[in-house]
């Protein structure tokens, strides 16, 4: 007599949720699927940021890579800075730090921010001189647009001496990509396009199962790849691809600059390297903003050549994750300091 096949389907049911048991506790023993970031799902919407950090949130664990561990801390804003009033008190210089997660501080504690040591070198300048705070706003993921974006809504309201905008090439697929690359969840989970487009039991599964989060990984992964298919040399080529979207980024740096203007506030675009090995092609974006900037007036410092010169010596970025090490802020912080005094950008 032949097995019902009711019995055949039950028997194969069975023996694939018992493989996919085994499976979720092997890469939960072995460790074998990165772990969620408690960094990524802090994040929210305000009428400030097109998202960001939740405002007096706390977050602490390591990096997906295991590389470092964090403990990050946000004011009333959302921002991982003290608490500043917006008026400015008598006697002090401003400055507004804008950027990404480099900006942000991502792999170093806030001491170690760039921002953070720039305000403690100026302020320890020897002689007369007012003191010197820094707004540092700084937010994952954000590129040219959101930036100025901040600066018109929020960052204008501190009434800046000087504005400091933090690149990276990064920046110029973000700005391709659009402010709509990125969607914030209900529980606060910073994602992609197409990771939200799993829906809610998609994303149930994502941080729940390892085994879920590998697949759907993969699958979120060849779905950008279809989508999108960028030449990785592109960002460093002049006239290729993304010759537009350059075009974008030096229209946002303009009403940047229009704004700091109004505000009687300076502007300076600082170019920061993203981790080597560098070649010559990586001399295309420093250039191609250098003579932006000189063309239209507004300050422009490259820190590549300083992170060449330090880069045999120390480690200045993180191999797996990219972001800087401690080392790699201390330089920008030390490059813009002098570049700051020598230029004569603060008083």
């Amino acid at each position: 007599m032949k097995e019902p096949k009711f019995y055949k389907g039950l028997a194969v049911l069975m023996a694939t949720v018992v493989a996919g048991l085994i499976a979720e506790g092997a890469l939960r023993l072995l460790a074998l699927v990165p772990s969620i970031s408690a960094a990524s799902s802090n994040y929210t919407s305000s009428p400030y940021l097109a998202y960001g950090p939740k405002p007096f949130s706390h977050v602490t664990g390591k990096s997906p890579t295991g590389e470092f561990a964090y403990d990050n801390t946000c004011n009333s804003l959302g921002l991982r800075d003290e608490e500043h009033a917006l008026q400015k008190p008598a006697g002090v210089f401003r400055i507004l730090g804008l950027g990404d997660s480099f900006t942000y501080g991502t792999g170093a504690h806030f001491e170690e921010s760039y921002l953070y040591l720039l305000e403690q070198s100026l302020n320890a300048r020897p002689g007369p001189h007012p003191r010197v705070e820094i707004i540092k706003a700084g937010v994952p993921r954000f590129f040219p647009e959101p930036e100025r974006m901040l600066l018109e809504s929020l960052g204008r309201k501190f009434e800046p001496d000087l504005i400091i905008v933090g690149f990276l090439p990064n920046d110029v697929v973000d700005t391709y990509l659009g402010l709509d690359a990125v969607t914030v969840d209900k529980s606060g989970f910073l994602l992609t396009r197409q990771a939200a487009e799993l829906g809610a039991f998609g994303l149930v599964l994502y941080k729940y199962s390892y085994l879920c989060r590998l697949v759907l990984a993969k699958y979120v992964s060849w779905r950008i790849s279809r989508e999108y298919r960028p030449d990785l040399v592109s960002p460093y080529q002049e006239n290729g691809p993304y010759e537009a979207t350059w075009g974008k980024i030096e229209e946002e740096y303009g009403k940047m600059a229009a704004l700091a203007k109004v505000l009687g506030a300076e502007l300076l675009v600082l170019h920061i390297p993203q981790q080597g090995p560098w070649t010559e092609r990586h001399n295309y974006p420093p250039h191609r903003l250098g003579q932006w900037a000189q063309a239209k007036g507004v300050a422009f410092l490259d820190c590549l050549p300083a992170m060449k010169q330090a880069a045999p010596s120390k480690r200045l970025y993180y191999p797996q994750d990219g972001h800087c090490t401690p080392a790699g802020y201390a330089i920008i912080a030390d490059e813009l300091a002098k570049y700051l005094t020598e230029k004569r950008l603060v008083p």
